[in-house]
C-alpha cells in the first residue's frame, strides 16, 4: 500500500476501527490518547454516584480512568465500531458482570437511551467524523439531566490540516465554532481548557451545562 492510498485508509480507520489494523490502532489511541483523555477527566468534575456516558470509547482507556476514580456508580459506553466493542468487551467483562460498565453498539447520532439518564456525557476525538454535529449535539442534550455536563475533547484544527486527515473525511474545528454549537444546542456555562496551547499539537476540552 502506498503512502498516497494508506492515508486515506489511516482516516477511515480512525472513525471506524476495524480488522487486525483496526484492533493495533486502538492499542495506540489508548496511548497517544492518554493527556486529553486526562483532560477530559479532570473538566468532568466527578461526583460520587454519577452516571456517565462516553460517546466512542475506542480501546476503553477513558472508561478504566472513569471507573478507578472510584466515583461513578456506572459508566456506559457507546462505539459504532464491532471490533472495539469486542475488545472492551474482554476487557472490562467483571466490571460488566458487575454492573459497573455497560457498553453499547450505536451512533452517536441516535442514542439507545431514554431522556435525563446521565450526570455527564464526555468524548474524545469523535467530533470530526459526526455527519450531523446539531443532531448528536442534541441527542447528547436529551440523555442529560438537567444541570449535567457535556466535555468534549479534540485536536486542533492547524494539527488535523497539517497531517492531511481533512481531505480524507475529518471535519476539524476552531474552538470558537465547537463553543458555538454547544451554545446552539441550549448548553450553558461553556468553556474551553488547552493543553500545549501555543504547540502545534494542542489539544483542547470544550464543556457546557445542560439548562435547567
Amino acid at each position: 500500500m502506498g503512502i498516497n492510498s494508506f492515508k486515506p485508509f489511516l482516516a477511515r480507520q480512525l472513525g471506524d476501527p476495524s480488522g487486525w489494523f483496526g484492533r493495533l490502532l486502538l492499542k495506540f489511541l489508548n496511548r497517544r490518547n492518554a493527556a486529553l483523555n486526562d483532560l477530559v477527566l479532570e473538566a468532568l468534575q466527578l461526583q460520587p454516584g454519577d452516571r456517565i456516558l462516553e460517546i466512542g470509547f475506542g480501546g476503553g482507556d477513558l472508561i478504566h480512568k472513569l471507573v478507578a476514580t472510584g466515583k461513578p456508580s456506572q459508566v456506559v459506553g457507546v462505539e459504532r465500531s464491532p471490533d472495539a466493542i469486542q475488545i472492551c468487551e474482554r476487557r472490562f467483562q467483571t466490571l460488566i458482570n458487575q454492573s459497573t460498565v455497560e457498553l453499547h453498539q450505536a451512533s452517536a447520532e441516535a442514542l439507545p437511551f431514554a431522556d435525563q439518564q446521565f450526570s455527564q456525557v464526555c468524548t474524545v476525538n469523535t467530533l470530526y467524523f459526526w455527519a450531523n454535529a446539531p443532531q448528536v449535539l442534541a441527542e447528547c442534550r436529551r440523555v442529560l439531566k438537567p444541570g449535567g455536563r457535556l466535555v468534549i475533547g479534540y485536536a486542533s484544527k492547524a494539527y488535523l490540516e497539517n497531517q492531511g486527515l481533512t481531505q480524507h473525511g475529518f471535519t476539524a474545528y476552531e474552538v470558537a465554532q465547537v463553543e458555538t454549537l454547544l451554545t446552539t444546542a441550549e448548553f450553558t456555562a461553556i468553556s474551553t481548557v488547552a493543553s500545549q496551547a501555543d504547540s502545534p499539537n494542542s489539544v483542547f476540552c470544550t464543556s457546557g451545562v445542560a439548562a435547567l
